[in-house]
């Protein structure tokens, strides 16, 4: 039985650092430098995108679009725009 707790324990650990692992540190730069959504939206929609939504998520901002018919989520550096992760969903 201890060893069955032990394993368990240890599984749940690693499932929490792989969910650490995941989340990204986009910049450090204070949020009042950062674009605004609405200029991130007016980029994203000049490149063809049909932006839906953008939301900040800790230090990056995602943008929520569809782009020929996939729907996608873009991680984005909120001071520069850069893409650092794309996600089709």
């Amino acid at each position: 039985m201890k060893k069955i707790l032990t394993i368990a324990s240890f599984g749940l650990l690693l499932g929490m650092g792989a969910q650490q692992a995941l989340a990204m540190e986009c910049t450090t730069t204070p949020e009042e430098q950062w674009m605004k959504p609405e200029q991130l939206q007016k980029m994203f929609t000049e490149q063809g995108y049909d932006v839906k939504k953008v939301k900040k998520e800790d230090s990056c901002l995602e943008v929520y679009a569809i782009k020929d018919g996939e729907k996608m989520e873009i991680v984005v550096d909120p001071t520069n725009g850069k893409v650092l992760k794309t996600k089709k969903m």
